[in-house]
């Protein structure tokens, strides 16, 4: 079985070739490589998770204001039946629940990336 690897005199082999009087370990010619950043220039993982909130609170408003005119609904439609105000009721209540743990969610990364700020400062 033939390789294609050969060494070259006066070097190591351990890419593809190596160049004559050095070595080269990975075969990039011993050319820097440099990386491009995926999320774009001048992101970092923390913007992107801060832009990542944020859109989920846009979107979560979005769905806390159509859900509350859907409660309204139910309170409408209920025309005084127990059984539909107490469904309309917990409708509510599940609605007014979710709008918090959205605004909690949003909350709490603030407090986090006012606390990383902080030790990163070291105020």
């Amino acid at each position: 079985m033939y390789s294609s690897l050969q060494s070259q005199p006066g070097g190591a082999n351990t890419g593809n070739q190596s160049q004559p009087g050095g070595a080269n370990t990975g075969g990039s010619g011993g050319q820097n490589v440099t990386l491009i950043n995926p999320l774009g220039a001048g992101t970092s993982l923390p913007t992107l998770l801060n832009d990542i909130l944020q859109f989920v609170v846009q979107i979560g408003s979005i769905i806390v204001i159509l859900m509350l005119v859907y409660v309204g609904f139910l309170f409408v439609t209920a025309r005084g039946e127990p059984g539909k105000i107490t469904e309309a009721r917990r409708a509510l209540l599940w609605t007014v629940v979710g709008a918090l743990i959205l605004l909690g969610a949003q909350a709490i990364a603030m407090g986090i990336q006012a606390t990383v700020q902080a030790l990163g400062t070291g105020s």
